[in-house]
């Protein structure tokens, strides 16, 4: 940064980082990553990064990090998953929940304190005297593996009257060659079938920016987020009572960041953008 100039995110004492278009794209780092979480550690400022994922507990992406050169403490990634699991808990203690998704976020929903009544299937309960009519919770997060069955399964337990909660509602899930179904998909399915709306816990909701500001902890105010899609991390951070940085390195255009409303308080290239930036 140039010396005698001071970016207007000096002000902000916390920070929030979207993954992927932000700080990697696929399995390659982007322009400033490395230089701008070193530039957090050295001034002191907290900071999470917050991944929408909902297959994946904190630990697998902080592997990620350190496999692409990004040595990063352990408390460090927030997502979506986990930020549901421990919303639950909060809620509803060791209550009983029905689980639509991958063994991870069963399991992780298990180690939360929630009595995962489908802990070793997500079409049956391991207690045939215990089916999902028992549940006070439906959780669903992407699950490449759901069936009619499963589906049928976590229906009945939100007609019982479990709450529905989604842990995004992301329509498709980028892949190598293109797009797969997303969570968002699979938890229409269910909405379609009971007529309920879900709450959801990851982006765009506030959410789960509102749980990782709690683990640093620090208070919405004299925080920043920062992002790459307008409709998803901008209006979250927005929700949230935070000010946003969103950086044209992953979803948005430079004509798209322009034109949005309500405006991010900031706008950048990428990260390196943020540590050259040299005012006008």
């Amino acid at each position: 940064m140039k010396q005698g100039i001071e970016p207007p995110w000096l002000t902000y004492s916390a920070f929030l980082l979207d993954l992927d278009g932000v700080v990697y794209r696929g399995d390659q780092l982007l322009p400033g990553a490395v230089e701008f979480v070193t530039w957090l550690e050295a001034t002191g400022r907290a900071y999470r990064f917050v991944s929408n994922n909902s297959m994946a507990g904190p630990q697998a992406v902080t592997a990620k990090l350190r496999r692409l050169g990004l040595a990063v403490p352990d408390d460090r990634v927030v997502t979506a998953s986990q930020a549901a699991v421990t919303a639950l808990a909060r809620r509803f203690g060791a209550g009983p929940a029905w689980v639509v998704g991958l063994p991870t976020l069963r399991e992780m929903a298990a180690a939360a304190g929630l009595d995962v009544l489908n802990r070793r299937r997500d079409d049956a309960p391991d207690d045939p005297t215990r089916g999902p009519e028992a549940a006070q919770v439906v959780l669903v997060g992407l699950h490449r593996e759901v069936t009619y069955a499963g589906l049928r399964q976590a229906a009945r337990a939100v007609l019982a009257g479990a709450s529905l909660i989604g842990v995004n509602r992301d329509p498709q899930l980028p892949v190598e060659d293109g797009y797969d179904p997303g969570c968002g998909a699979i938890l229409a399915a269910i909405e379609v079938a009971t007529r309920r709306q879900a709450t959801i816990i990851g982006k765009p909701s506030p959410a789960i920016l509102l749980e990782a500001l709690a683990a640093m902890p620090h208070a919405p105010a004299g925080a920043a987020m920062i992002g790459d899609a307008v409709e998803m991390d901008i209006a979250a951070g927005q929700a949230a009572g935070m000010a946003t940085i969103l950086v044209l390195s992953g979803l948005t255009s430079a004509a798209e960041a322009a034109t949005a409303q309500p405006a991010p308080t900031h706008i950048a290239q990428d990260l390196a953008d943020l540590l050259r930036y040299e005012g006008s």
